[in-house]
């Protein structure tokens, strides 16, 4: 219960990489980050997919931070849901 607490009202930030990740953690009080290929702004600027991102950018994130990480797998895509 206590972790709720802590968390409640917390936000979860899109990023691509391990720095990005850091600095939402620490500076930016984020409570988890969604590791992405691209952020959903240059996605759609692009008029792209959001695609799964890079496993080895996804591991980097994790190993650089405390917080939770997520990823996406499209959908559909039982391979990179494995992968991840």
């Amino acid at each position: 219960m206590e972790w709720q607490k802590c968390k409640k009202g917390g936000v979860i930030m899109d990023v691509v990489n391990a720095e990005q990740a850091k600095i939402e953690e620490e500076e930016a009080g984020a409570v988890a980050v969604m590791a992405l290929e691209r952020v959903p702004a240059d996605i759609r600027a692009a008029g792209g997919v959001a695609r799964m991102a890079d496993p080895r950018i996804v591991e980097e994130v994790q190993n650089a931070v405390t917080i939770p990480v997520m990823a996406k797998a499209r959908i559909g895509h039982i391979v990179e849901a494995r992968v991840l």
